[in-house]
């Protein structure tokens, strides 16, 4: 393998992570081989251990790329917004949009998948939970902002215990959509929002 920069390195790493993920999310893990993988990230099978020791290996890749990707989007949804209000403004686009990608419900299994080997393989379910805790720590944050902004009331709101909360609510959108049409998916995620503003109380 010719002699590449470390920054040429990385590029590589992403972009057969990529592939990977491409692989699984059309098959599975169990089901997608490392020559399928080469193949949709052009590169050889010796080429792909020279970045990954294992299957395994490039999986736990795929399950912590996955989880950075989206913090980093969050993260410069906050970043873009003047304050704590508009901040959970944009999350609630970003949620809406993340909810209606057609490759979401190809992700859901995948991660389903991912937890049951979990159960099995005490690596895996390790990179699982901690790509999970990634998401949490930044929405316990956006909270505590919420909370500095006057949005909640410090006496009462818990940035743990509400960050669990949306998380919950976030996975339970995902498997209800593979539940098919008697499941109301937009319906849920504008009664979702409308709860979070207060808006479904009788005046």
């Amino acid at each position: 393998m010719p002699k590449l920069k470390p920054e040429e390195l990385e590029t590589r790493r992403r972009e057969i992570i990529d592939a990977a993920r491409a692989c699984f999310l059309r098959a599975g893990f169990h089901r997608t081989t490392t020559d399928e993988i080469c193949r949709e990230a052009n590169i050889t099978p010796g080429g792909l251990y020279h970045y990954f020791g294992s299957k395994e290996e490039l999986i736990a890749a795929v399950i912590e790329r996955s989880a950075q990707n989206a913090v980093d989007r969050m993260r410069d949804l906050i970043e873009e917004s003047m304050d704590a209000e508009s901040a959970f403004r944009q999350v609630s686009g970003f949620f809406s949009e993340a909810m209606s990608d057609p490759d979401m419900d190809n992700s859901t299994r995948l991660e389903m998948e991912i937890w049951v080997e979990g159960m099995k393989n005490e690596r895996l379910m390790e990179k699982s939970q901690r790509a999970w805790a990634m998401r949490q720590k930044w929405l316990e944050a956006l909270v505590r902002r919420g909370i500095e902004d006057g949005i909640y009331d410090p006496e009462v709101v818990e940035p743990r215990a509400l960050a669990s909360l949306l998380i919950a609510i976030y996975l339970g959108l995902r498997f209800g959509r593979l539940m098919g049409q008697d499941f109301d998916l937009q319906g849920a995620i504008r009664s979702m929002f409308m709860m979070h503003a207060g808006r479904l109380q009788a005046r």
